[in-house]
């Protein structure tokens, strides 16, 4: 299950380079003029946030391993974190945020929800795996080319938690 590639390592590497601080609910720096790719970063943040504190909740229903149960417990406060910051930087830019993830991750949650036992569990860790991947992929972008210095602050507040999420969920699929 485990997702190698260069592009993989190298937007790994670099989110833990370029991440200095934990994430906070309130961002400190001045918030500034946004751009099309902060916008962009701020609805994808606030879907993946949101999915995730979803498959957190599925996987605390669900799941009877305690790893599985042990990484959602932490995704689901610590999404909440990070979406807090998201959510504050959207009302401060007046960019109106979804109400819910997006269909293809309300698809893809119903999908391991519908698995039983171990089925579940692999699947529903494969899913945090691409999930997280996605995470850092907007992440970067963001870092690259968005423009609000608090947008970007939050973005890179963010990887090092994105980060340890996906070393969690890789260690768990693991053979």
């Amino acid at each position: 299950m485990r997702i190698t590639s260069t592009l993989t390592a190298a937007l790994l590497a670099g989110a833990v380079l370029t991440a200095g601080a934990p994430a906070s609910a309130e961002p400190a720096a001045s918030p500034g003029k946004v751009c099309a790719e902060d916008v962009k970063y701020l609805v994808r943040a606030h879907r993946g946030n949101l999915a995730e504190q979803a498959a957190g909740r599925a996987a605390l229903a669900e799941s009877e391993s305690g790893e599985v149960r042990h990484i959602a417990a932490m995704l689901i406060p610590d999404h909440a974190r990070l979406d807090r910051a998201v959510r504050h930087l959207a009302r401060h830019h007046r960019v109106t945020l979804p109400p819910k993830p997006n269909q293809m991750q309300r698809d893809e949650l119903a999908a391991v929800v519908a698995q039983d036992g171990a089925a579940f569990d692999t699947a529903w860790l494969a899913m945090q795996e691409k999930a997280h991947l996605k995470t850092l992929d907007y992440i970067a972008r963001e870092l690259t080319g968005g423009c609000a210095p608090a947008v970007h602050d939050a973005a890179k507040a963010a990887a090092p938690v994105v980060v340890a999420h996906l070393a969690m969920v890789r260690d768990a699929l693991r053979p």
